[in-house]
C-alpha cells in the first residue's frame, strides 16, 4: 500500500518508520519548511522505550537524556513520583531529528506542503495539495498535531473535537550563558509562571511561560503574533520576565500553543486515520505526548500489516490505544489543574505528570525489527 502521513513530527516519522519495516510505501508531507525546532522536554517510560529499543534508536535516545547531565529540565515541577532507572527525558525536536535520520534514506519526505482537499473512493483517496500535484493514495494517515488539517478534512471543524485546558504555553531556546546564570530560577504570579530550565551547565537551557487563557484566535504560523501575544501577556512581570522577553524577540525557535486535548468516539472514517495529538493530545501538561505517538504509531502499522484491511486494522488500533489515551488525558487535565493550584512548596516550574500503571502491552507484530528492516528506497527531498 501507498500511505500518506501528514506531519514529520515524532507520530508522522515514527509511523513512516514502522509502515516501511512492514513493506508498505509511505510518504510525509509536512507543512514547515524542515524539521520544527524548538519546543519542550518529554518523558519515555515504559512501552515507549520499548518501541524504540525496537527500532535501534534506544541508546541514541538516552544519550539524549536531559537528566545525564543532571538537567533541571527533568520533571521539577512534577507532583513526587517515583522515576524508574530506565526513564529518559528527552527534547521533543531531538527525538523528531532522530526519527528522520532513521527514515530519510528509505521515505519520501516532502517539506513545505500541505494537503488541500481529500477525496474518498472505495479503492483510494485522491489527495490534492497546496503546492505539489495532486496524487492517490491507498490509505492517509494525519499525524499533524492538536491544530490538525487532515482531521479537519476528514471529520469536522476543529470546534467539535478540541478542548481547551484554560492553559497556553511558550517555549523557546536560551544562550548557555543565561542558561548557567539563570538556571531553575521561576517567577510566579496568579495565572501565569515563567522560568528557566537547564542542565546544571547551562550548556542547554530554554525558557518556558505558562499563562492561563480562554481561547485564543491566532495564526499558528505566524510567529511575530506569538511573540507579541506573549510580550503582552507579561508585561510589566519583573526583571527576569523582562530577561526572557528580550531573548524571545531574537529566538527563532519559539513553541507556542494551547494546553488542550482532543477528545474523538473515532479515529478513523474510511480510509483517513488519525494517530499521535492529531487524534487524542493529551496536553503538553501530560507529559506523555511523545510516549503516545511513538506506541501509537508502532501498533497503527503492525494491525494493518498483521492483513485483514484497513477497516480492521484501524478498529484494532483504536482498541488497543483507547485505555491508554484516556490514562493520559487524565495526566493533562490533573497537570493543567496543578498549574492553577499551585505545586508542592519545594518544587520549581517544569511540567506536572503523575506516575500510573500503563495499560498497553505490545504485540510483536515481526520478527527482528530493525535488523530485518527493507533494503533503503526513495530518499528525501
Amino acid at each position: 500500500m501507498d500511505v500518506l502521513v501528514c506531519g514529520a513530527g515524532v507520530a508522522g516519522a515514527a509511523l513512516a518508520y514502522w509502515l516501511r519495516h512492514h513493506g508498505f510505501t509511505p510518504t510525509v508531507v509536512e507543512h514547515a519548511p524542515g524539521l520544527r525546532a524548538g519546543g519542550y522536554a518529554t518523558g519515555l517510560r515504559g512501552e515507549a522505550l520499548d518501541v524504540l529499543d525496537r527500532m535501534a534508536l534506544l541508546d541514541q535516545v538516552r544519550a539524549l537524556d536531559l537528566r545525564l547531565g543532571g538537567a533541571a529540565m527533568a520533571d521539577e515541577n512534577a507532583l513526587p513520583v517515583a522515576i524508574r532507572p530506565t526513564d529518559v527525558e528527552i527534547l521533543r525536536d531531538d527525538l523528531a531529528g532522530l526519527l528522520y535520520q532513521a527514515t530519510r534514506r528509505e521515505v519520501e519526505y516532502v517539506f513545505d506542503d500541505s494537503v488541500a482537499t481529500l477525496e474518498q473512493a472505495d479503492a483510494d483517496v485522491r489527495v490534492t495539495f497546496d503546492r505539489g500535484r495532486p496524487r492517490r493514495f491507498d490509505l492517509v494517515a494525519g499525524a499533524d498535531g492538536l491544530l490538525s488539517r487532515t482531521r479537519s478534512l476528514a471529520f469536522g471543524p476543529q470546534e467539535r473535537f478540541v478542548r481547551h485546558l484554560g492553559l497556553y504555553t511558550a517555549v523557546f531556546g536560551l544562550p548557555s550563558r543565561l542558561g548557567a546564570e539563570a538556571g531553575g530560577q521561576v517567577h510566579r504570579v496568579p495565572g501565569k509562571a515563567a522560568g528557566v530550565l537547564a542542565t546544571r551547565d547551562g550548556a542547554r537551557a530554554r525558557a518556558v511561560l505558562h499563562f492561563a487563557s480562554g481561547p485564543l484566535a491566532y495564526d499558528r504560523d505566524d510567529a511575530g503574533q506569538h511573540k507579541r501575544i506573549v510580550a503582552e501577556r507579561f508585561a510589566g512581570e519583573g526583571r527576569l520576565v523582562r530577561r526572557l522577553l528580550e531573548e524571545m524577540w531574537e529566538a527563532e525557535d519559539l513553541f507556542f500553543e494551547a494546553n488542550a486535548q482532543v477528545e474523538m468516539d473515532r479515529w478513523f472514517s474510511g480510509r483517513v486515520v488519525l494517530v499521535g495529538d492529531a487524534g487524542y493530545c493529551a496536553a503538553p501538561a501530560s507529559g506523555r505526548d511523545a510516549s503516545r505517538a511513538l506506541i501509537g504509531a508502532y501498533i497503527l502499522a503492525g494491525e494493518l500489516a498483521a492483513g485483514g484491511g484497513h477497516a480492521e486494522a484501524f478498529a484494532a488500533y483504536e482498541r488497543e490505544m483507547r485505555g491508554f489515551v484516556a490514562e493520559h488525558q487524565q495526566m493533562g487535565r490533573e497537570g493543567a489543574d496543578q498549574f492553577f493550584l499551585g505545586p508542592p512548596p519545594e518544587k520549581e516550574l517544569g511540567r506536572t505528570t503523575v506516575a500510573r500503571p500503563h495499560l498497553v502491552r505490545l504485540r510483536n507484530y515481526a520478527s527482528g525489527f530493525a535488523g530485518e528492516r527493507p533494503s533503503p528506497g526513495r530518499a528525501a527531498r
